[in-house]
């Protein structure tokens, strides 16, 4: 089965964190509704400002901080009602998730209210034609959901080792990953992100959702930039050979003949085939 195994106590969680940042706002809101310029203006309403008079420059500051406040306090509010409704749409939703370890039975328990639905539609006289191909769209789109989830569980993906790594697919987490003997340079990890991979800190890899596009963007990064590097070490160490062997061949040694010579070794040491 695909999806990940931590799939609903991560959904849980979510829900709680959105909980937690909506409460969290929701206090700052009333702390600044309840400031200290706040509850003074609130002791003397209708209290004008005495132009000229002495207090006019603490009474301006006063109202300056209690507008401060109260717009700070309707924009922690908007926060704790966004977050609310996140927590709700995470704990309601009806949307069916690739990561959801059944999402192949949900999707069919869906096409088949979605052909009950088409039923009834058909049977009402009065039923205009956008109708039954809104709900027909749906059908299709859900059909080949199921087909491309259940080809997925048929895919084996094999380890691929490449230059300073190798590339996984974590069957817990339904994601593949890629792991790095140290820290990628930045050329590559911009090549990452651009290919939709995204650090996981907890996980120590770079990774992606697996599913067909995941698989073929995995080669293609493989090929094209992480062992790139790599060829071209293996190209400019064959040209060095090359020389040397020519100045083998009967070609006296000169300074410029030993330079070259080091210059193979030191290649041959760091691709671990120094003799």
């Amino acid at each position: 089965m695909g999806g990940r195994a931590d799939y609903e106590e991560r959904r849980e969680a979510r829900k709680l964190r959105y909980e937690e940042l909506s409460k969290k706002a929701e206090e700052r809101s009333s702390q600044y509704s309840n400031s200290r310029a706040n509850r003074i203006l609130a002791m003397t309403p209708g209290q004008p400002i005495l132009i000229g008079h002495h207090s006019e420059r603490k009474a301006r500051r006063l109202h300056e901080r209690a507008w401060g406040d109260t717009r700070k306090s309707i924009e922690e509010d908007k926060k704790s009602k966004y977050y609310s409704d996140r927590a709700d749409t995470v704990e309601n939703s009806k949307v069916i998730y690739n990561d959801d370890p059944n999402a192949i039975q949900k999707l069919k328990d869906k096409l088949e209210c979605l052909e009950k639905q088409k039923e009834l539609i058909k049977a009402d006289e009065e039923h205009t034609s956008w109708q039954l191909q809104n709900i027909g769209a749906r059908m299709r789109e859900t059909k080949r959901r199921i087909a491309r989830l259940e080809k997925l569980e048929k895919i084996e993906f094999k380890d691929i080792e490449f230059t300073g790594g190798k590339a996984i697919y974590n069957k817990d987490i339904n994601r593949i990953q890629l792991i790095f003997d140290g820290i990628p340079d930045e050329n590559i990890r911009t090549a990452l992100k651009s290919k939709g991979f995204h650090w996981s800190r907890r996980e120590g890899a770079w990774q992606r959702e697996f599913n067909e596009n995941t698989i073929k963007t995995t080669s293609i990064l493989i090929r094209d930039v992480l062992n790139k590097e790599q060829e071209q070490e293996d190209e400019e160490y064959e040209s060095l050979v090359g020389v040397l062997c020519r100045i083998d061949e009967g070609m006296e040694n000169s300074q410029e003949d030993e330079e070259l010579e080091y210059e193979v070794c030191r290649f041959e040491n760091e691709k671990g085939n120094y003799k």
